[in-house]
């Protein structure tokens, strides 16, 4: 990058002001925010008086309107008149603030500050001997009259001085003014750099900061593309999707991913190189934001319901997120059978293979071409991609660590069984602040490091001895004790612990607990979750019949469970009727305003399995796919589709049938039905979904959500 050597200039004071005031100079939001104390700022202006120099201005003269301050503190910097160039502060931001709130003695509330700073408690004091280098102008109020506020020196006029007169001499009054012309002739030094492009002119903020400060590639590409016509401030919305994600675990996505995914798909060569991102235009990028925010909402919803990574803590990479939703940028709706089986091979070989720790950019390009072939429904080529799972004992080798990729796909895998509490059977909760390091009570060695301390050779932090439990399961009932000891202790309260101990790939026969042989457990466990990734990766994955599916429908219905025979087929007429597909609609929105619950399709009210065939063949896509989409298309239709992550949708056998089962969250908020222009409140009532009146349904809100 080369430049034409800028020539030194001079600004003064009074010719600083105005053009800050009519909007010319200007700060970019890239700046830190301004943090000078009003004693630096004093003793910058004692330095002006006495003529000292101060440093240099370096501005940025262009056409181009980036996203600036728009006030600093209560003090508004007004808008640049249009067909004026502005000049950008890449140098000097915090004395011209200084110099802007001393010149109008502002109060200025700083960021992150409690207290109001109140600029026009600078005084210059008239007893100081500038030839003597006194300090002239200070911050506390001098004892004595010889003493006159920054503010009414730097305005200084023949009026002032009359109204003066009786507090200071002839001589004294001419020392004011000859002060007070210091300050408005005193020439700052000022370099104009005239380079249009913002890349020049970040390129010299980089290197002329000396405060330390690196710009990141998210706040370049937030200064080139904010447009305030346009309403368009990177920053902000990526500020609010981050809000988003927090409601749901996922707020550790990094901005990197929707910049990379922006790159790929608007750049010609599907690159997301620094350079290539820098390249892309500001029009195209502001056109296709909230396309890319789609896809990456998309595409975590994918990873939740999916592969059930409940938070964002546990993804290998968080750079897993932009392949993923490039695909789902190109396709709007779900992936049919084929696309998702590639999709979970993809999956676990990039988490396996320590695929984005190293030279990120360059992978991800080569990546989306797998992802091209995905979309066209073939299956990628990954030849060149080196799997770490030669055997079981590549796992139970490995060291556990919480922020290592490979460890993370292992507890991905984890996540994915729901794994149950040892206690009462409940599902563990996970959570991103519980899961940062490996000390974290989330993360429980099966067989206790402290009982093992002494008693073998082998690895206690192997990676195959980590398991998730709850928090206060950790720390107060499993402590030290041998798995002997506490899964005895389990089983008195819990029926259910040897269910419980499969969904964490572990059995209570053949595993060494009974006799707490270490060696065996890791060979048995290290087995069981070698096999299972294995077959991801192989595609040789198949669910296993599902014992709790058995055991929900067998408890008959409640207000947490309810059974419907079909989706849309009436079998009584034997034709489609668009009434029973309200009637599923009503049954979710009601779990969604009670505790959740399961809504089991194909299933009658005495319990046999039916089976979606009949519902199938009235579709036009006649699969379990199509299935799936009018479901999702009826749910947005009468519900919205704001909730999605509420609701998840499984295909388990039941009764040598393939039966739909919705499982339904809690929702935070009241959830309305649309019927016929008609906006209605359902609520579970024992058995059934009954509608609440105004009156009820505020009594409820109140009761239920505490509004």
């Amino acid at each position: 990058m080369s430049f034409e050597q800028p020539k030194p200039d001079s600004k003064k004071y009074s010719d600083l002001i105005s053009e800050i005031q009519k909007g010319i100079i200007k700060i970019p939001k890239f700046q830190r925010e301004f943090v000078w104390s009003i004693e630096k700022t004093a003793g910058l202006l004692d330095s002006i008086l006495k003529g000292y120099p101060i440093g240099t201005f370096i501005l940025w003269q262009t056409s181009e309107r980036i996203n600036d301050i728009k006030n600093v503190g209560n003090l508004d910097i007004p808008d640049t008149p249009e067909g004026t160039k502005v000049q950008y502060v890449l140098d000097g931001q915090q004395r011209i603030t200084s110099l802007y709130a001393a010149y109008l003695g502002a109060e200025i509330q700083k960021v992150g500050e409690k207290k109001i700073t109140d600029y026009s408690n600078i005084y210059v004091n008239l007893d100081g001997d500038i030839e003597v280098n006194d300090e002239q102008v200070i911050t506390a109020e001098p004892i004595g009259e010889k003493y006159l506020s920054l503010h009414d020196v730097l305005s200084f006029s023949y009026s002032k001085a009359k109204e003066l007169s009786d507090r200071f001499s002839e001589d004294e009054l001419e020392t004011i003014n000859s002060y007070s012309t210091a300050f408005k002739t005193y020439e700052f030094s000022t370099v104009v750099l005239r380079k249009e492009d913002i890349d020049s002119a970040i390129e010299v903020f980089t290197r002329i900061n000396t405060g330390g400060q690196t710009l990141t590639l998210f706040e370049i590409m937030s200064a080139k593309t904010y447009d305030e016509q346009q309403k368009f401030d990177m920053q902000v919305k990526w500020t609010g999707v981050i809000k988003e994600l927090r409601e749901i675990k996922y707020d550790g996505v990094s901005s990197t991913v929707i910049l990379s995914l922006l790159a790929l798909v608007l750049s010609r060569t599907k690159e997301c190189k620094r350079k290539t991102i820098l390249s892309l235009d500001k029009q195209v990028i502001i056109e296709n934001w909230d396309l890319g925010i789609s896809a990456i909402k998309d595409s975590i919803d994918y990873f939740r319901t999916t592969y059930r990574i409940p938070v964002s803590q546990l993804l290998p990479y968080d750079s897993l997120l932009v392949p993923f939703a490039y695909f789902f940028y190109y396709k709007k709706d779900k992936p049919d059978a084929d696309q998702r089986k590639y999709l979970e091979e993809f999956f676990w070989r990039m988490s396996l293979s320590f695929r984005y720790s190293s030279s990120t950019e360059s992978r991800l390009a080569q990546d989306i071409k797998r992802i091209d072939s995905i979309l066209k429904g073939d299956r990628p080529d990954y030849s060149e991609i080196k799997v770490d799972l030669d055997s079981p004992q590549t796992l139970i080798d490995t060291n556990f660590s919480a922020g290592n990729s490979y460890c993370k796909a292992v507890l991905c895998l984890l996540a994915y069984q729901e794994p149950k509490d040892f206690q009462d059977n409940g599902k563990v909760i996970l959570d991103n602040s519980w899961l940062k390091v490996a000390s974290s009570k989330n993360y429980h060695h099966f067989f206790p490091k402290a009982y093992l301390k002494n008693k073998t050779p082998l690895n206690a932090n192997s990676l195959v001895n980590i398991t998730f439990v709850s928090d206060h399961l950790n720390k107060r009932k499993i402590g030290a004790k041998a798995p002997s000891n506490y899964i005895d202790e389990f089983k008195d309260e819990n029926p259910a612990i040897n269910r419980a101990l499969r969904s964490h790939f572990i059995d209570t026969e053949g595993f060494g607990i009974e006799s707490d042989d270490y060696d065996l457990f890791l060979q048995s466990r290290g087995k069981a979750i070698y096999n299972e990734l294995k077959s991801r990766i192989e595609l040789t994955h198949t669910e296993p019949p599902n014992e709790e599916i058995e055991e929900l429908i067998n408890a008959g219905e409640s207000d947490l469970i309810e059974f419907k025979s079909t989706l849309r087929y009436d079998i009584r007429t034997e034709v489609v009727n668009k009434k029973l597909e309200y009637v599923i609609a009503k049954t979710i929105a009601a779990f969604l305003n009670s505790e959740g619950g399961n809504l089991f399709i194909g299933v009658d009210d005495k319990q046999n399995g039916l089976g979606l065939e009949k519902d199938i063949e009235t579709l036009s896509k006649k699969n379990l796919d199509g299935f799936e989409l009018h479901l999702i298309e009826l749910i947005k239709k009468y519900i919205g589709g704001a909730l999605s992550s509420h609701i998840k949708i499984t295909f388990p056998e039941y009764d040598d049938h393939q039966i739909c089962r919705i499982k339904v969250a809690k929702s935070s908020k009241p959830v309305f039905t649309k019927y016929e222009g008609q906006e209605d409140f359902f609520i579970r009532s024992g058995c059934s979904s009954q509608p609440l009146g105004r009156g009820d349904q505020s009594v409820y809100e109140k009761e239920h959500w505490g509004r």
